[in-house]
């Protein structure tokens, strides 16, 4: 008697292809009223099989951005090309692209599984049970595949509009804000496992997320805009460790980074900043900034350091402490300072209100901002 064993089959490995933006602009008018530049000539190079994120604050640009690459958004200018082939003026249906939004766009009459399976079935691929039966099982939804849309949560919907993007093995993968409705530990789960079939399968994608850890644990790279412009483009370290400008600064980086008014002092090439009344200065390795040039500095909570009372340093006053088991965080005011400066502190050390200390950074920690543009100082 011969046994027959069945395996599920995972889907095959796409070919990677690199996707490339040149100038792209997109431009509202409307007659009557004023135009308004929603993606102001963004450029980006996106090599195959990388993952990238567009993070930043609503209305910035970045699910304009997407929706120009997927062909729901006309492009104004510039150029949009998966490998070399170019496809800004082609429809979505022409480009190959997977999509997935926040908005579901389930099929209402419809099972989960069917909804996974009617793109597939309509372009008749072969093993289309296979890939869906995989895809499912990947993303914990196997006992959701024979439910319709309304029996689902809306972190149940949106598991299902990310898995009906990722079936299909596309060679770019666009997805718009893909774990926002999941809760914190399906969140964690799902992004684990997106990383791990994005690395298995090869997808060229873009997420779009206002969420930074979101970003920073999935992106090879990330673009940070703002107002339509991309501010910073470069690895999760790069960004944190290497801010372009005040708003990346600010952004990026949970607790935020602590920006005070300050004003640079220049000896023999060294640069220190002064901060508060009389509070005292911290070194910093920015050269060729003219002695008495008011600065923002910023310092971020997990480069500060405290100590007692004396020696070089800021001095400052704890206002408030917050034990948080991992780590604490000491709010603290300087005098002649409007902000607090916040600094995360080891998990077994506990401050009182009132306290004295001494607050240091070290000097390659030590940012400093133009109080104009905002733009890095060096």
């Amino acid at each position: 008697m011969t046994t027959t064993t069945t395996t599920t089959a995972a889907p095959k490995a796409t070919t990677a292809q690199s996707l490339t933006l040149t100038d792209l602009v997109k431009t509202y008018m409307a007659k009557g009223r004023e135009s308004f530049a929603a993606v102001k000539g963004i450029n980006l190079d996106i090599a195959p099989g990388e993952l990238i994120a567009l993070l930043g604050p609503s209305g910035c640009g970045k699910t304009t951005t997407l929706r120009m690459i997927a062909g729901l958004e006309t492009v104004t200018s510039g150029s949009i090309k998966i490998g070399d082939r170019e496809i800004s003026q082609l429809p979505a249906s022409k480009r190959g692209i997977g999509v997935g939004f926040e908005s579901y766009a389930l099929y209402p009459p419809m099972s989960v599984r069917e909804n996974l399976l009617y793109g597939l079935k309509a372009r008749k691929v072969k093993g289309a049970e296979e890939m869906v039966s995989s895809i499912s099982t990947r993303l914990e939804m196997d006992d959701l595949m024979d439910l319709r849309p309304a029996g689902l949560s809306s972190g149940q919907k949106q598991r299902v509009a990310l898995a009906r993007a990722l079936v299909r093995n596309p060679p770019v993968l666009l997805l718009d804000e893909p774990l926002s409705h999941l809760d914190a530990s399906a969140r964690q789960r799902v992004r684990r496992e997106l990383k791990v079939l994005q690395r298995e399968f090869g997808y060229t994608t873009i997420v779009v997320t206002h969420d930074q850890v979101e970003a920073l644990s999935l992106a090879d790279r990330l673009a940070v805009m703002d107002a339509g412009v991309v501010q910073q483009f470069g690895t999760p370290d790069e960004v944190f460790d290497d801010p372009a400008n005040l708003f990346v600064a600010q952004f990026v980086g949970e607790p935020q980074i602590n920006v005070v008014h300050g004003v640079a002092r220049s000896d023999g090439g060294r640069v220190r900043v002064e901060i508060g009344s009389d509070a005292g200065s911290l070194e910093t390795t920015v050269t060729g900034v003219a002695d008495g040039t008011e600065v923002a500095v910023g310092i971020r909570p997990q480069d500060a350091t405290m100590s007692a009372a004396h020696g070089t340093g800021l001095h400052t006053t704890v206002a408030y402490f917050e034990h948080l088991l991992e780590f604490g965080l000491a709010t603290t005011t300087v005098a002649g300072v409007e902000e607090g400066i916040v600094v995360q502190t080891p998990a077994q050390e506990r401050y009182e209100p009132e306290q004295k200390v001494v607050i240091g950074a070290p000097p390659e920690r030590v940012y400093l901002f133009d109080t104009d543009t905002g733009e890095r100082l060096r």
